[in-house]
């Protein structure tokens, strides 16, 4: 049980790190919302987002979580369109 409490730990520390990147990537995703209005330009860029998966994925070691990381990717990727949504409705 002592181990499983270790795993835990290590997890929320983890976890921790992941939230205060999760911020950082949001403040930049508002920053971006407003540098495309400014420059009339949309929120969505497929190309981009294809883009940004691909290279995550080529960093990946373990490529047994390729489907997994690919979704983190998609979602974190809407969240990220809908803070630039909300930031542009201000």
């Amino acid at each position: 049980m002592d181990q499983l409490k270790e795993y835990r730990n290590r997890i929320d520390e983890i976890d921790k790190k992941i939230t205060e990147l999760f911020e950082q990537r949001m403040d930049l995703s508002k920053e971006i919302a407003r540098c495309k209005k400014e420059n009339e330009i949309g929120i969505l860029n497929a190309k981009r987002e294809e883009e940004v998966i691909q290279k995550n994925l080529s960093h990946l070691n373990n490529k047994e979580y390729r489907f997994v990381l690919e979704g983190f990717f998609r979602n974190l990727m809407n969240l990220s369109k809908l803070i630039q949504d909300e930031e542009n409705r201000h």
